[in-house]
């Protein structure tokens, strides 16, 4: 005879009397790849566009390090990896140093973004972006991932004060002196 298993937990357990559980976070994804010796090309061959796509901060780091063309390449993957994770593309007023790549004391990389990059993720509700990069083989991939928050009632969702100079709410990241140029 078979007897059938009780029930792991009652089905209302867990749950709050005060109403349905709040929705659950999104996750949006992008992913890029990028030959490394396109990048490199690019970069010689027309100067005026380093400055068009990455920051002073990128520039430096990335010439600093044996093979700069990788990580430029990485970077280059990066920022349109974000993109894809807004779901936007390079949309209107939207500049390649709006998506900063830095990486922390432990070398993990880092976004901060800035302008209208900045202001489509925070109406998103974007909480985080994490960032992963690689670089192999005369190839360079980088993977987005961002985390928002469910759209709460009331107002619209706030984030941390900026430091940016004249920023809006959430950059969290200084400037360095960029400049804005559209590509």
């Amino acid at each position: 005879m078979l007897r059938s298993r009780p029930p792991l937990r009652e089905p209302e357990a867990g749950r709050s009397s005060e109403g349905p559980a709040p929705p659950p976070l999104q996750v949006r994804t992008g992913m890029d790849l990028a030959e490394v010796a396109r990048v490199e090309d690019l970069m010689s061959s027309q100067p005026e566009l380093r400055e068009r796509v990455f920051t002073a901060r990128e520039l430096s780091y990335c010439y600093r390090r044996r093979r700069a063309g990788e990580h430029l390449a990485a970077r280059w993957a990066a920022k349109e990896a974000v993109l894809k994770s807004l779901g936007t593309g390079m949309g209107r007023g939207m500049e390649w140093t709006d998506i900063e790549v830095v990486n922390d004391r432990a070398g993990r990389p880092r976004v901060h973004l800035y302008g209208e990059v900045e202001a489509v993720a925070a109406s998103l509700g974007m909480h985080h972006i994490d960032l992963s990069l690689s670089h192999s083989g005369g190839l360079a991939v980088a993977h987005a991932v961002m985390v928002c928050l469910p759209a709460a009632p009331g107002p619209a969702f706030e984030r941390e004060p900026s430091d940016r100079p004249g920023g809006g709410p959430g950059t969290s990241a200084h400037t360095y002196g960029r400049r804005r140029r559209s590509l």
